[in-house]
């Protein structure tokens, strides 16, 4: 329902503003940046107030920025007193904006499949300009309801999928040995290492430093090379992770396999059953075939990034490592600048479950002289 009311929001602005989408496409274009502007603007509102501002916003002159104020003010006047705040919250604002950006990229994607060569990187450029304006014009949205915040599985649950993913499990969901192996080095390489979902499907051959011990996640940012519509990148900085024996072992075993179906025709470690690179859509169906079977967990590739430097917070605080020096890890293991406060979302768990021993302690202390009758009331 939020989905269509976002698409609602959008068809809206393009209907008061006679846009046709299907024509502009045709012709090489999308949007400008004023016409985001005023989809962005227009994501703040409500729903009846939606439908007036578009109505007020007719002929707007593309070649300034779009003016809303006077616009609202006329919303407010119409409508009536109890209805007056137009306004949604920052958080739906950016859950318009991001069903918002997914269609249109959609949308224009498979403009650029139909598109011939002379014009599919114009297409692409102009497609990747609107999805950084409307991308910039979200709101960055800090929520005070945390209680359902999205964190990592616990160990019983990162237990139970490692066991589902093995060759010999009765509720492995694939049946080719090729995409049984694959997909249980994805899992393993996710869990392990902490990376980004861009940053595994752009690993590379040469990325693996067996005799080092390493592999490294390094930026191809618009690599020629690579062939996906939707290239994933590598987002923070380059690094050099630890490659661990039983990992590497996973690698050996799908090596042979991969070479199989690829032959040469390219060095990207993680292929789909064509011997193309692995696509996002192809690593997401991983995900949706596991998301099936009711005892495990829902998971994802955010999730066990999420699980991953959870569990690397608590060996480091096992290990006698302060907070802030293991805040400074985080951020060297996550690619983030040294000032970067992104890695405290992936330890709420740890840091959570460290204020509940320390509650638990002071009310032990702070209880021990009540009368014990008094307890029991």
């Amino acid at each position: 329902m939020q989905a269509l009311r976002s698409l609602i929001v959008l068809y809206k602005v393009l209907e008061s503003n006679k846009i046709n989408l299907t024509e502009r496409l045709a012709g090489g274009s999308l949007l400008d940046p004023a016409e985001c502007e005023l989809i962005a603007k227009s994501s703040k509102l409500k729903s009846s107030a939606i439908f007036t501002l578009t109505i007020e916003s007719k002929g707007i002159d593309k070649k300034r920025e779009v003016n809303s104020s006077n616009a609202l003010e006329k919303v407010r006047a119409a409508m009536k007193p109890d209805d007056r705040e137009v306004y949604v919250d920052a958080s739906t604002t950016a859950i318009r904006l991001g069903y918002i950006r997914a269609f249109l990229l959609w949308r224009t994607n498979r403009e650029i499949l139909r598109s011939s060569k002379n014009i599919k990187m114009s297409m692409i450029e102009l497609r990747n300009f609107v999805d950084a304006e409307l991308k910039n014009k979200t709101p960055t949205t800090i929520g005070r309801a945390t209680l359902g915040n999205r964190m990592g599985i616990d160990q019983k649950d990162q237990k139970l999928l490692q066991h589902t993913v093995t060759h010999s499990h009765p509720h492995n969901p694939w049946k080719s040995e090729f995409i049984r192996t694959r997909n249980h080095l994805i899992i393993n390489a996710l869990l392990t290492l902490g990376i980004r979902r861009g940053e595994l499907l752009g690993l590379r051959m040469c990325d693996l430093k067996p005799q080092l011990h390493e592999i490294h996640i390094l930026r191809r940012p618009d690599d020629k090379n690579d062939s996906r519509l939707d290239e994933p990148n590598t987002k923070t900085r380059d690094r050099i992770l630890p490659l661990s024996d039983n990992l590497y072992q996973l690698m050996k075993a799908y090596m042979p396999l991969r070479h199989a179906i690829v032959r040469g025709s390219h060095n990207f470690l993680l292929v789909a059953n064509n011997g193309n690179p692995l696509s996002k859509s192809g690593l997401q169906r991983t995900f949706d075939e596991l998301n099936k079977i009711p005892d495990l967990p829902e998971v994802g590739p955010h999730i066990l990034r999420h699980t991953f430097f959870e569990n690397l917070a608590d060996e480091l605080s096992r290990a006698g490592i302060g907070d802030v020096e293991i805040l400074g890890y985080l951020r060297q293991q996550g690619g983030w600048s040294d000032t970067s406060n992104t890695p405290r979302r992936y330890t709420k768990r740890f840091t959570q479950e460290r204020a509940n021993k320390a509650i638990l302690s002071m009310q032990r202390k702070l209880l021990i002289n009540f009368p014990p009758e008094e307890l029991n009331e």
